[in-house]
């Protein structure tokens, strides 16, 4: 759990989560500081008290290198990156059950419910990684339940300041390990339009990023024609609506104008 001036009510509120979500296994609690400068913070983190629970106290290096302290010190076998203001559920004991009776996959993640100044589930689907790196990165953090294997040989990026998490995700799926959708969600994802996030930002110059984790492993030969194609065929067999927009586009583009100008669409893609 990485902490930078995370508001102290966000951060009590986030190790509540943990406890309420009353894990079965015998588990860990790591939480990087990574350089906090607000005093309630760090007064707060110096004055924490809970067995289960370790803090490290590092100088500032961003997210990526908060998580990858954390990872490193890991002693699990299965490993969750929570952010300091997301809220772990209890159905955390489902994931870890699934991966312990399922060895053939490695990384699980869920549905998401954002809260906070926005309310809704983002729906996931299959994994598929045409999707993560040309459409949209679909994978967050604090909703992946991944095996501690797999950081003892990728960690995140900490010359990446934006997009770092669709890196890590991206070379893992490069490196051959096994991604399960689990609907279920066990996390709930804070989202605050304050413009504070890298995201919202967009720091780190976006395009040039996005292209720097295509190439690395030259996306476009392992992309084929054929995860292409599995890809179009499962987005518009679960989004009905995506085929019904690809139907009016084709025969009624007249009567779709005048619904994406109505906003009854959002924009003019049919796939996402």
């Amino acid at each position: 759990m990485p902490v930078y001036n995370t508001p102290l009510s966000f951060l009590t509120e986030c190790l509540e989560s943990v406890k309420a979500s009353n894990i079965k296994s015998l588990y860990e609690v790591i939480i990087v500081n990574d350089g906090s400068t607000d005093s309630d913070v760090v007064s707060f983190l110096n004055n924490y008290k809970d067995g289960l629970t370790k803090i490290i106290h590092k100088e500032n290096g961003g997210v990526s290198s908060a998580r990858n302290v954390g990872l490193k010190n890991a002693g699990g076998e299965y490993v969750i990156c929570l952010d300091s203001d997301d809220l772990l559920l209890k159905e955390i004991n489902n994931a870890i059950i699934f991966l312990e009776n399922n060895k053939n996959y490695d990384l699980l993640y869920c549905d998401v419910p954002f809260f906070g100044d926005t309310k809704y589930i983002a729906k996931k689907r299959e994994f598929s990684l045409f999707r993560l790196l040309y459409i949209s990165n679909f994978l967050t953090p604090s909703c992946t339940l991944f095996r501690k294997s797999i950081v003892e040989k990728i960690l995140f990026n900490e010359d990446l300041s934006y997009s770092e998490d669709k890196d890590f995700f991206a070379r893992i799926a490069y490196a051959g390990y096994r991604f399960k959708y689990l609907p279920t969600p066990f996390c709930r994802y804070r989202k605050l339009f304050n413009g504070q996030s890298l995201s919202q930002k967009r720091i780190g110059h976006s395009d040039y990023v996005e292209n720097f984790i295509k190439n690395q492993f030259e996306s476009h030969k392992i992309i084929n024609l054929y995860s292409v194609n599995s890809y179009v065929i499962e987005n518009f067999t679960k989004q009905k609506s995506n085929l019904i927009k690809l139907i009016l586009i084709i025969h009624f583009p007249r009567l779709f104008e005048f619904l994406l100008k109505r906003k009854v669409f959002k924009n003019n893609f049919v796939v996402d």
